[in-house]
């Protein structure tokens, strides 16, 4: 009798220990403003609608977090119960088994989400849930340039006076672009035939490139002042620069800009699964795509006509042209050859 009410004694405690666990998340995001804007901005609605903590953590860069996450997984742990994540990292992940499995039903918000935004398995589990997403467009600084391009193939035309700004990566949207603008589609990516195609169009724009970057803050700066005249680059963080006053544009050209997606995962080893599906289900939400919207300049994954965000405040953010989207499977499957072939055209 002793040992079974000692025993349904410690059963009360594990129990109230676990719920007590259970009320705090902690969640990975990108460094810097993104993180620092999430936690005190977004995460505090979910702590008051939910009474669960949310413990905020910066990671590194996508491979450096790759990395970290697979290390931890053989470890039988997790270092977040939630991390947000590219499409390369999503990819690869699932590929390998790092994410928990989670359930649709117990996820409502995500109903909200255009469709694609939740991934599911053979299954009917959810692996990933849209997160956010974001544009990389054709920029120009209006000191040299006042009229916005109104196409992609305005960026091959000598007009530039050979202060282009490239980002050297060949998965920066670069190629896609040229795809569709000049090759009828990213279909003509498939073979290795059409990849050289593709790679050969754009060293066409070497003699226009005075930069070729990896540093953004560098290809920023330089836009702004005048060093270069223009290239590409993302449109959020342009954005805060035209609200600063300086001479810099953003446009979307006819053949859209350039989507990039990020997923919020749960590691497989998380013990917060429950937790983290109720996040979830609040993040997915119309009201809290519009809130980052407005406070971190993502584009919201929700259908426009289910936030109240104004004209302005959805220019500021995306756009309602058909967007071009990055081939992560392809720039995974050539992987190195195309990383080759790639850099040689840049140094030749």
């Amino acid at each position: 009798m002793g040992i079974a009410k000692t025993l349904a004694s410690s059963g009360v405690v594990l129990a109230i220990a676990g719920a007590a666990w259970a009320e705090e998340l902690t969640v990975s995001a990108w460094g810097g403003f993104f993180e620092e804007t999430l936690a005190a901005e977004i995460y505090p609605g979910f702590t008051a609608e939910t009474g669960i903590t949310v413990n905020s953590i910066a990671q590194p860069e996508d491979s450096a977090w790759m990395t970290q996450l697979m290390a931890a997984a053989r470890a039988g742990q997790a270092p977040a119960d939630l991390s947000l994540v590219v499409d390369e990292v999503l990819i690869r992940g699932n590929e390998v088994g790092l994410w928990a499995e989670l359930d649709p039903a117990n996820m409502a918000g995500t109903e909200s989400l255009i469709d694609g935004y939740v991934k599911l398995n053979d299954a009917g589990n959810a692996f990933a849930v849209g997160a956010l997403a974001f544009y990389t467009t054709f920029v120009t600084n209006t000191d040299y340039a006042a009229d916005a391009p109104a196409s992609w193939a305005e960026l091959w035309e000598d007009k530039w006076d050979g202060k282009l700004g490239i980002v050297t990566a060949p998965n920066s949207g670069l190629m896609e672009v040229t795809a569709e603008t000049f090759f009828g589609g990213v279909e003509i990516m498939e073979t290795r035939e059409g990849l050289e195609q593709v790679i050969a169009k754009i060293a066409e724009l070497k003699p226009q490139v005075s930069l070729w970057y990896r540093d953004e803050g560098q290809f920023q700066q330089q836009l702004e002042n005048g060093e270069l005249n223009a290239g590409l680059y993302y449109h959020d963080v342009t954005m805060l620069s035209i609200w600063d006053g300086l001479p810099v544009a953003s446009t979307f050209p006819a053949e859209g800009g350039i989507v990039s997606d990020a997923y919020w995962v749960v590691p497989r080893d998380s013990e917060n699964v429950e937790a983290a599906e109720k996040f979830l289900d609040y993040m997915s939400r119309p009201e809290t795509q519009a809130l980052m919207a407005r406070m971190m300049g993502t584009t919201p994954i929700v259908p426009r006509d289910t936030m109240d965000l104004t004209e302005e405040e959805f220019a500021a953010v995306g756009s309602d042209i058909e967007p071009i989207r990055v081939q992560t499977h392809i720039h995974l499957r050539e992987g190195d050859w195309l990383e080759t072939k790639y850099q040689e055209m840049i140094a030749q």
